[in-house]
């Protein structure tokens, strides 16, 4: 009778269990400070204070100020850009940010007067809403008894004619209009409910989230939807129109809508939108300012707790917003469409917007510094002239009358810092599908404390999208070449089989 075989360390497997294993995706560098001086002084000193008594990083609290600043200025302004295109003021941000780092509290406190008049505002929704419904029952019964009396018809008399009847409705008077519905903010809309949403609400609304999770994992951007979901924001972006035709309920066109974008989420959850080749190559990043901040965790030491509230910089930063977010916008006869005042750049600024565009396009040039951000730096400039924009409508409110070349000038440092940032985080989000399956297998393994496996316990029982035996093997394949595996001698008994293939969990990816 054979002897089974042993489970024994291959030759130098000691060695190996000593040896570090190599990571499997390249570190982010340090992130460069964020120029919060370009934001001026009620942007900029708002955000400082929020870091200053959140203690979240500086660039996230500029990200949550920007976001709301773009939010408050794009019903009232578009910026004409120098080449002569009318452009919304929304801006689009993305913010990466790990669990504990306080994003919840930086946006509850930039978002909560605009959150809060939206609540009250629903209260006297509700309150209009229920007149408007009284109103419009009222007004269909008597429009159905003047149809029942303009057409009944008496001994001798013609028959009443079409006009006899439009006549005798519209001497009841105008149908009741429906009150607009004051919904600003969205969270995971699909396309067709943002429609319906944008239909009958506020025509300028915030994509905005603390939970970028429920967005970037939701139904608006999963296989399905993803791509018409992308290409929808593009065009909202763009400015233009949202239309929409379906066999169900027809066709129908929105003019004159805006939204702003904003989402914070954790660093796994947004390189998987960083990462998307679909995001990338559609457009919708080249539109996007992300930023990834130095973690705060472990700085955060205080000598007194503050509120955010209480201090001068916010206070003046609420009085801003608020204005804008209270006063009615421009529209035309449909009080949902907005008609913003244009906002063109001065002759000093059209100087520097031409400068700073040849300066973008030899950066571009193969082998230049940003050869490879073409569709980022290719909208560059118009980010900076919406930047300034937005900066513009904060610093002069509605007397706004034009972008000067100051606000330009800070508007393009800040972009500037957007590219760099955009190609310091390049390399983490880039990310190969072999690397993520590996991370996802290691993970696995450590959750179930399994020190040796063979394929078929992970095709059988692993994360689902790792019983694929090509994709396992790919992933396990990384595991080995970095050191966190060691292939078995062929014959080695795992869970009481002796496998022609198996490995040893040397290490896990932390």
């Amino acid at each position: 009778m054979k002897r089974p075989i042993e489970e024994r360390p291959p030759a130098g497997d000691s060695a190996l269990l000593r040896r570090d294993p190599e990571p499997l995706r390249a570190s982010v560098p340090p992130a460069e400070p964020y120029p919060v001086a370009a934001l001026g002084v009620i942007l900029g000193e708002a955000a400082q204070a929020l870091h200053e008594t959140i203690k979240a990083p500086l660039a996230m609290c500029c990200q949550s100020v920007l976001a709301a600043a773009s939010l408050a200025a794009q019903p009232h302004f578009d910026v004409l850009l120098p080449w002569g295109k009318l452009r919304p003021l929304s801006l689009f941000l993305l913010t990466v940010g790990k669990s504990g780092e306080r994003k919840s509290g930086v946006d509850d406190v930039v978002l909560g007067a605009a959150k809060k008049q939206e609540r009250d505002d629903l209260e006297s929704y509700q309150v209009d809403l229920a007149a408007y419904e009284l109103a419009l029952d009222s007004w269909k019964q008597a429009a159905d008894a003047a149809r029942r009396a303009a057409t009944s018809k008496k001994s001798g008399t013609a028959p009443a004619t079409a006009d006899d009847v439009l006549r005798a409705v519209q001497a009841v008077g105008e149908q009741p209009i429906p009150p607009v519905m004051p919904l600003r903010f969205l969270t995971d809309p699909t396309v067709e409910g943002q429609f319906k949403l944008m239909a009958s609400a506020q025509p300028s609304v915030a994509l905005f989230s603390d939970e970028g999770g429920l967005l970037i994992g939701g139904h608006a951007l999963n296989s399905d939807n993803a791509l018409k979901t992308m290409a929808r924001w593009c065009k909202i972006w763009d400015g233009s129109p949202f239309d929409r035709v379906r066999a169900g309920d027809g066709a129908a066109i929105l003019y004159g809508r805006r939204m702003a974008l904003h989402q914070l989420a954790q660093p796994d959850v947004m390189t998987l939108l960083l990462s998307d080749r679909m995001a990338n190559g559609q457009g919708l990043l080249s539109r996007c300012l992300v930023a990834w901040p130095e973690s705060t965790i472990g700085h955060r030491h205080v000598e007194r707790f503050e509120k955010p509230e209480d201090r001068r910089e916010i206070k003046r930063l609420f009085a801003v917003l608020k204005t804008l977010m209270e006063v009615p916008p421009c529209t035309g006869k449909n009080p949902q469409e907005l008609t913003p005042a244009e906002l063109p750049l001065s002759g000093e600024a059209v100087d520097l917007a031409v400068a700073a565009q040849n300066q973008f396009e030899t950066l571009m040039a193969p082998g230049a510094d940003l050869a490879e951000l073409p569709d980022r730096t290719s909208k560059a400039l118009e980010n900076a002239c919406r930047i300034a924009g937005v900066m513009t409508a904060i610093d002069s409110g509605l007397a706004a009358r034009e972008v000067d070349r100051p606000h330009l000038e800070r508007a393009l440092i800040i972009m500037q810092w957007y590219l760099r940032e955009a190609l310091r985080i390049r390399g983490a989000a880039a990310i190969p599908q072999s690397v993520l399956d590996a991370e996802s297998l290691s993970s696995w393994l450590k959750d179930r404390d399994i020190t040796m496996f063979r394929s078929k316990q992970v095709l059988n029982g692993g994360p689902s999208h790792l019983r694929n035996k090509p994709r396992l093997m790919a992933s396990i394949k990384e595991l080995v070449d970095n050191g966190y595996l060691l292939e078995n001698d062929s014959g080695t008994v795992v869970d009481g089989v002796r496998a022609k293939f198996s490995w040893k969990v040397l290490h896990h990816v932390v």
